[in-house]
């Protein structure tokens, strides 16, 4: 057996299931053995840096580890992106690279490229295999070196005759078994306390940690009578059409979540899953925090107490330590009162269904409100970087079983387009809408093409502005001047998607958004649609708090 078959057969073992990349003369020998290997699929990408955002998705949403392959040189630097992006949102994806046959080595080989160095600033591990028998035990070190603790990326570089060396039947290996970090009991009673003396004055901000829990964090809320504000990355963690929901805060936040957590209403904040970064926080706006004390639960212990002074930290799985505070606080609860809030919240819903687009003018947020009324009720929406998705943060409304992902965090262009090929992998079931724009779409667009070779039914809605909107809009608002060539003449995205063979519609009103078009955008059996939608896009978008800080750059 082949050294890379017996490492990726450990890795299968483990639940693995697709490999995403671009296939080169430098990993040749691991795309051959897939042949022997069809638990495996290869998932065939445009560029290496959108296979990388689509294993991200995928491990995302699944939880299951996923493998990312590039060649040596190149096709190695071409994953650096996709790898930081990983290490930012803590998900285990191996990535793996060739490399010029160890004999070689430093005699200027093609793409010869010591890749381990510039991968390890953005890994938990980055290492060579420089034996062929050690290359299954070090696939399986890097699987548990990236699941176990705070899960991560890891990059093994392996070059091309370690991959086809021979090495007969390898060893048994095993992986690690995780374990969900049980929170300290003296940090649960100690936030459990402070819960119960604030009683009805406190309030929730969830991050992007507590989106998996949507079901414990919504007992809580109710139970407590709280208020309810999400990260932008935390979007979806609450349902958005919920009476005690107050929409984002940070980034393009919504009115109602700025006065609220700003006011005083509320003596004690929750903050789930969150590390307060820029985004979540403008900026890191003591406002949020000031006259209030504050109660912060993550998995992650590095997180507590890293931008603001935490009162009672609480270290540990978050859905455990939420449902230890929730045991300690259920006791005495009304039933009455948890259905007079579940009527409420029903009313509210009937209310959004209820809603229509109005008589918006044409532009970016009136597209992004009328897509939100058309969207089904369980799509996931995946949004990538620039002016829209300002737009998308503030205007959606995520209702009970959508969800919303964004890889603000890092801010890769292109994200989203590759990211939804992920999503609609990891659950084939659930429409997925890639919101992005046209400068995202000339970096990453051609994976549409890729979505079409995997029947992937993905809806991708181009917002077509010709210029590179929030970069315009963020120097105008800055400097008052922009360079003329931020912007270009309009390119028509309905002709590439045409040339590419993928359905594709145009709208240039919101009388082309209509309600009976878009049962066709979304039938799962006709694969994915370009949806271009064509905006002047003149208007300022929600993003001053980003160009404050930039503003600030200078201390």
């Amino acid at each position: 057996m082949r050294a890379i078959e017996a490492g990726l057969r450990f890795l299968v073992s483990q639940g693995v299931k697709y490999i995403f990349g671009v296939p080169a003369g430098s990993i040749n020998a691991l795309y051959d053995c897939l042949h022997e290997l069809p638990e495996l699929t290869s998932i065939v990408a445009k560029h290496e840096s959108s296979s990388g955002y689509m294993a991200a998705a995928y491990t995302r949403i699944t939880g299951i580890p996923s493998v990312c392959v590039g060649s040596s040189g190149p096709g190695a630097t071409n994953l650096v992106t996709p790898a930081a992006n990983a290490w930012r949102e803590k998900l285990p994806v191996i990535f793996l690279t060739g490399a010029i046959p160890t004999t070689k080595f430093g005699k200027g080989g093609g793409q010869e490229l010591n890749a381990d160095p510039i991968f390890s600033s953005v890994t938990k591990l980055s290492k060579t295999v420089t034996n062929p028998e050690d290359l299954p035990r070090v696939l399986a070190e890097a699987y548990n070196t990236a699941i176990s603790g705070i899960p991560g990326p890891v990059h093994i570089t392996i070059p091309i005759n370690m991959q086809m060396t021979e090495i007969g039947e390898p060893e048994m290996l095993t992986a690690v078994q995780t374990q969900p970090v049980q929170p300290n009991a003296d940090e649960i009673e100690a936030a459990a306390a402070a819960i119960k003396k604030a009683g009805r004055r406190g309030a929730l901000m969830l991050g992007h940690g507590s989106k998996e829990f949507k079901d414990t964090i919504r007992r809580f809320a109710e139970l407590t009578g709280w208020h309810v504000a999400t990260t932008p990355r935390g979007k979806g963690a609450f349902p958005e059409n919920h009476p005690l929901a107050l929409g984002v805060y940070g980034l393009a936040s919504n009115d109602s979540a700025v006065d609220y957590l700003r006011g005083d209403n509320h003596d004690l904040l929750m903050i789930v899953g969150s590390a307060l970064g820029e985004s979540a926080t403008s900026s890191w706006d003591e406002r949020l925090v000031n006259g209030k004390q504050i109660i912060h639960i993550d998995h992650d212990k590095r997180e507590l107490g890293k931008n603001f002074d935490t009162d009672y930290p609480v270290h540990g799985d978050i859905e455990l330590a939420v449902w230890q505070l929730i045991d300690r606080l259920s006791a005495g609860v009304q039933e009455e009162q948890l259905e007079e809030i579940s009527s409420a919240y029903k009313e509210a819903a009937a209310a959004l269904e209820a809603a229509g687009p109005g008589t918006e003018d044409w532009n970016t947020r009136s597209a992004i409100r009328q897509l939100n009324l058309l969207a089904p009720d369980n799509a996931r929406y995946y949004v990538d970087i620039g002016e829209f998705m300002t737009y998308s943060i503030k205007n959606i409304v995520i209702r009970e079983k959508q969800e919303f992902d964004i890889n603000i965090n890092f801010g890769g262009m292109g994200s989203g387009i590759s990211g939804a090929l992920g999503a609609q992998l990891a659950e084939p079931a659930r429409p997925v809408i890639s919101i992005t724009g046209d400068g995202c779409f000339f970096m990453h667009g051609m994976e549409v093409l890729t979505a079409k070779e995997y029947n992937l039914p993905i809806v991708f809605v181009v917002i077509n502005n010709a210029r590179l909107g929030m970069v315009y809009h963020g120097h105008m608002m800055q400097y008052r001047r922009c360079l003329e060539d931020f912007s270009q003449q309009r390119t028509s995205i309905a002709n590439v998607a045409k040339a590419l063979g993928v359905r594709y519609a145009q709208a240039e009103s919101l009388d082309e958004l209509r309600p009976e078009l878009a049962t066709d955008w979304f039938d799962q059996s006709k694969g994915p649609i370009v949806i271009e939608i064509n905006v002047e896009g003149n208007e300022i978008p929600p993003m001053g708090e980003r160009v404050k800080f930039l503003q600030g750059a200078t201390y």
